[in-house]
């Protein structure tokens, strides 16, 4: 747990904060930087990413207040500034504004999604080492070799398991953990790969977008298995893992009209990368 990544004198750089800003910058310019090398550029710009950013940072606020908040945090929009951030609330609040953005740009919606969405898991995994960092959306207790402790602080697993009388008084770290964060971030990496590596051959529009929906619900679905700081209201899931759930059943919807359509439509349209790529 590093909250704070390093300090510039009296100026502080958290952990959370600067992974996040890495993960802005490769989510938004590395996408670009793949359109330019395309034969036929899309007209978009890094200025989709911000529009995605702000989109994000809205959505998982809003999505925070809605499962942890209370009423008393629309007072002036305080939730914007004091809540957390979900990430199922960012993806859905950025992905409206990336449909805004690229609708505004008159570029196809379905091939730049396919060649963005790579990009999003791959910041997705940079935002989890910042979590793993920050010490927030710890696993549970473990007897694993590589599980993690926590030091003595008043809002992370120590202090969740203070309260369920695990830790004696006075101990110094938390019983060794799940460290979830990086095992969803070494699944983001992986997916990224994947996507990458399919994106390359060749793929009718909408297949890599409908493979990240699929793989990421697994990913989530299997992960939120080892969460301790997530409820459990349905049936012993969490409320992330009906979400994971619904992603890949769309998915597979998805999956299968894209079949018929390939089986009926030889010619099916493709969004296949310039040979220099």
């Amino acid at each position: 747990m590093r909250p704070i990544m390093f300090s510039i004198g009296t100026l502080h750089f958290h952990s959370y904060t600067v992974m996040f800003a890495l993960a802005f910058l490769a989510g938004t310019i590395l996408p670009v930087i793949q359109n330019f090398r395309r034969s036929e550029p899309f007209p978009i710009t890094t200025m989709g990413g911000v529009w995605i950013f702000f989109g994000a940072l809205i959505g998982s606020k809003t999505y925070w207040w809605v499962q942890y908040g209370a009423w008393a945090d629309l007072k002036w929009g305080m939730f914007l500034v004091n809540g957390g951030l979900v990430f199922y609330g960012g993806l859905i609040g950025g992905v409206l504004a990336g449909i805004a953005y690229v609708r505004w740009c008159r570029a196809p919606l379905g091939p730049v999604a396919d060649l963005a969405m790579p990009y999003v898991a791959l910041a997705h995994a940079l935002g989890r080492v910042g979590c793993f960092l920050n010490g927030c959306c710890w696993g549970s207790v473990t007897s694993l070799p590589w599980g993690v402790s926590y030091p003595r602080t008043g809002w992370n697993a120590y202090h969740e398991q203070m309260a369920e009388g695990l830790l004696k008084k006075g101990a110094k770290f938390s019983l060794p953990v799940h460290p979830t964060q990086l095992y969803e971030a070494i699944g983001c990496v992986v997916i990224f790969l994947v996507l990458r590596f399919i994106y390359k051959k060749g793929t009718p529009t909408g297949l890599i977008v409908a493979l990240y929906m699929l793989f990421y619900g697994m990913l989530r679905f299997t992960t939120e298995s080892f969460r301790a700081d997530s409820a459990r209201p349905f049936m012993g899931l969490t409320v992330s893992q009906l979400i994971a759930f619904g992603l890949m059943v769309t998915a597979l919807a998805v999956l299968f009209r894209l079949r018929l359509r390939s089986e009926g439509m030889p010619g099916a349209q493709t969004d296949t990368p310039p040979p220099a790529e």
